[in-house]
């Protein structure tokens, strides 16, 4: 029996470090009850425009404020809220739109969803976001837009990605699906960028059912965001004529309602991740073999989903990433991978298949024989398999006793590596 869980010994924690994710308490319920007695369950309930009493302009509003943007629209998901944006940003067939080699799915199925062609970019191994040098030698005269993925709430680096975009006559979307309350120079995130689409699932730092936000600075692509999303029809409209195709990916008054709320608890839930996440990045420097990520000193706050930490086995004996994940789950740390493979590995892309009319890639408009079984992006290969490690936001918003568990944890491992190399 030796000293690590792992290998028959006691664990290093023994409490639940998983906080209570969503929160919620008698103001949601009220806010609930509220809207169902109104009888107005939805936009359509309403006048279009900025009735008194819709939830919904309340908490676009609110979100927007917080977040330094001029306008937010409310929609139904983190993907439709992507699929608004580039809709709204002409992205069609023929286009192509460069995204960061690893992220979730729907920052590049978007695309195909708008009939454009994913192009793949690596990512910067200090941050884990798009590399904005990758971006730049990825464009070409077809690129329309780049879809910047804030990613585990790292806010990428926006100031290189606009003056890029602004260089090329290309559009940047920010997707900060991951980074509610994050901020870039005293700036929330999303609010530098032509366009930012946030998710406000479940799982997320902004839960509030289902749900998600589009923001940005530009009236027109508000405008045309709003009209996108409600059927074709123009804001504040009388009549009912429909001006646009579109669809219906409207949120309803009840998810609005409990965004207006857990808005309110967003502030000091950032400011315990932001604290938390320093902390353990300061005790990761006394344990060799673990690093946190750098951070830019542009990032005012870092609101993690994922706290994204970096294992360098070189330093750590030479064990494996996998093999040390195990060790500190069993020590009683729940702890992720954190990116996810490539997304050019997945069937989606890898696959080949485009339908009957091999649309988007063949398509007579683009007329490419894209093959993504050949996309190579180092940096995101090597970062999945061997070096990225996460914790999930619910672990940080524990008390400052819980990071030093998790530390101790780490530290009983590496003072017991020996014990790994029969694993």
């Amino acid at each position: 029996m030796g000293k690590l869980a792992i290998t028959g010994g006691p664990k290093a924690v023994e409490r639940d470090m998983m906080q209570p994710w969503p929160v919620y308490d008698e103001r949601d319920k009220k806010a609930l009850l509220a809207v169902l007695e109104s009888r107005k369950w939805g936009r359509s309930g309403y006048d279009y425009y900025s009735h008194p009493e819709s939830k919904l302009w309340a908490f676009e509003k609110a979100f927007a404020e917080f977040h330094d943007g001029k306008f937010a629209l409310s929609v139904s998901t983190g993907t439709t809220a992507l699929e608004t944006c580039l809709r709204v940003l002409g992205v069609e067939a023929g286009c192509e739109v460069i995204v960061p080699a690893f992220t979730y799915i729907a920052s590049a199925s978007c695309v195909l969803v708008c009939n454009g062609v994913p192009i793949f970019a690596d990512v910067d191994p200090r941050n884990y976001c798009i590399d904005p040098k990758a971006v730049e030698a990825a464009i070409t005269p077809r690129t329309r837009a780049v879809v910047a993925v804030d990613f585990g709430g790292m806010p990428c680096d926006t100031d290189a990605l606009g003056e890029i975009c602004r260089k090329h006559g290309i559009a940047l979307v920010s997707d900060c699906a991951h980074a509610h309350g994050g901020q870039w120079r005293g700036r929330g995130v999303g609010s530098h960028a032509d366009m930012a689409a946030f998710s406000c699932m479940p799982g997320k730092v902004l839960p509030i059912g289902e749900g998600a936000i589009v923001m940005t600075n530009t009236e027109e692509l508000y405008q045309k965001a709003f009209r996108y999303h409600h059927a074709g029809r123009e804001r504040g409209e009388e009549s009912m004529d429909f001006t646009w195709p579109a669809t219906t990916i409207r949120m309803s008054e009840f998810e609005a309602a409990i965004g207006l709320v857990a808005i309110t608890r967003l502030e000091e839930q950032a400011e315990t991740r932001w604290s938390n996440l320093r902390y353990l990045a300061e005790g990761l420097e006394d344990i060799p073999g673990l690093s946190g990520l750098e951070i830019d000193e542009r990032v005012t706050r870092w609101n993690p989903f994922r706290w994204h930490f970096k294992f360098i086995s070189e330093e750590f004996d030479g064990i494996h990433r996998d093999v040390f994940r195990r060790a500190l789950i069993a020590e009683g740390v729940p702890c992720g991978i954190g990116p996810t493979k490539p997304l050019y590995t997945f069937s989606m892309f890898a696959s080949g298949k485009w339908g009957e009319t091999g649309c988007p890639i063949r398509c007579p408009l683009y007329n490419s024989d894209i093959d993504y079984t050949k996309v190579r992006c180092p940096e995101a290969e090597r970062v999945h398999e061997s070096e990225a490690l996460d914790l999930t936001h619910r672990i940080l918003l524990g008390p400052r006793e819980n990071m030093d568990l998790i530390l101790d944890a780490m530290r009983k491992i590496r003072e017991n590596v020996d014990e790994l190399r029969t694993l």
